[in-house]
């Protein structure tokens, strides 16, 4: 019979020792993402399986995000972390009809989590502290949820975890196209967790963000002067954005509360009520105050619209996608993180186009990790 791999022979594959290994796996210590996607191959490769117990006990003994190191980009994002049951189909199904799917698989997802997960795996230069502030309970799939994303380099706010909550489910039916039908369930953090959040923050150096994703944000608007006061910039992205929030008025207001909005094509779309590209742009740039409006248009890659200044498009390379779920957040994470980090933003949006288009090519929302230095020379060779 063959031996089980154990955690002393990833750490001799990886050419690592074992507590770096061990942090991988438990999240107890941000690990560079060179020698995190070292760790991941030499676990695959030797199908090396962390006893799930130890795993859950190791969860459930963790008291609380470490600091971050002093002066490091911070990036707090708030909304949901739930598990992706993925369904891989031929077609999607219509109404009434049956279907049978060629795999069905459950990975971490959520749209905060997944912007939260990809700038915490870039790396240097691009190294941002990251953390989220979301819903989930106290039982064994919360622990595998916290401690998956907590290997991938992110913490969950004080509170996050009740007692009485549970890990919330989405349910991705991804046709043989790539094109896909979600379906999730409730999740809001309530305004008295940010603003408590917000009361115990101490004051640091460096840059720090609150990422709101789009659909807990009309009931956090009344929290933002109190962010603001805090220091913090401040940002937004479109997922499940409520109606209220997807009319010139409401996109204005957004502009002056904020420092960075972004928008996907159907909200650009709706909200200008133009369906040309061409036109809508100028119309959303109109609408721009303090903030800078990024607008993610899928193949057709980017814009980019500062206060002040015109429209700038960043295309993207054709591909043929096996998987569009979680392709927004892949932008909006390496945006953050290179606009964090003080890139311009015409250079975080090359970043972050190039990084969503090559999301698209995997399946599952946080399964491809881009890794910067691998972007920049990306970006390098084509002459950008």
């Amino acid at each position: 019979m063959k031996r089980r791999a154990t955690i002393r022979d990833v750490a001799m594959a990886a050419g690592v020792s074992i507590g770096t290994v061990s942090n991988v796996l438990t999240g107890a210590r941000p690990v560079a993402a060179p020698t995190r996607i070292a760790i991941e191959a030499a676990i695959e490769r030797l199908g090396y399986a962390p006893d799930q117990a130890g795993r859950v006990l190791n969860s459930r003994r963790r008291r609380g995000p470490v600091a971050p190191p002093p002066g490091m980009p911070r990036l707090t994002a708030i909304g949901y972390l739930c598990a992706d049951l993925t369904a891989r189909l031929d077609v999607l199904p219509g109404a009434d009809e049956r279907a049978q799917a060629r795999l069905i698989e459950e990975t971490l997802g959520g749209a905060a989590a997944n912007v939260a997960a990809v700038a915490a795996g870039l790396g240097s230069p691009l190294a941002v502290w990251t953390e989220l502030m979301t819903r989930l309970g106290a039982d064994a799939h919360s622990d595998w949820a916290a401690g998956l994303l907590a290997s991938r380099g992110v913490a969950l706010t004080e509170g996050s975890r009740r007692p009485d909550g549970h890990l919330s489910r989405c349910i991705v039916l991804v046709d043989a196209e790539g094109s896909r039908t979600i379906v999730n369930e409730p999740l809001q953090v309530p305004k008295a967790d940010l603003l408590a959040w917000l009361g115990s923050l101490p004051r640091q150096a460096g840059r720090h963000c609150l990422h709101i994703q789009g659909d807990q944000l009309e009931e956090l608007l009344d929290a933002l002067p109190a962010a603001r006061s805090r220091g913090l910039l401040l940002s937004c992205h479109a997922p499940g954005l409520r109606p209220a929030l997807r009319t010139p008025a409401a996109i204005r207001r957004l502009a002056e509360l904020l420092d960075l909005v972004f928008l996907d094509g159907p909200t650009a779309h709706a909200v200008t009520g133009m369906s040309a590209t061409a036109d809508c742009l100028p119309a959303l740039g109109a609408l721009a105050g303090r903030a800078t409006l990024v607008v993610t248009l899928g193949a057709e890659g980017a814009a980019l619209l500062e206060p002040g200044r015109r429209p700038i498009r960043v295309p993207t390379d054709a591909v043929v996608p096996a998987d569009r779920t979680g392709a927004g957040d892949c932008f909006v994470g390496t945006y953050l993180a290179a606009w964090l980090s003080g890139r311009p933003a015409a250079d975080a949006a090359r970043l972050a186009v190039l990084a969503a288009s090559r999301s698209v090519l995997v399946p599952g929302a946080q399964e491809y990790r881009p890794v910067a230095d691998e972007l920049a020379d990306a970006l390098a060779k084509e002459g950008v």
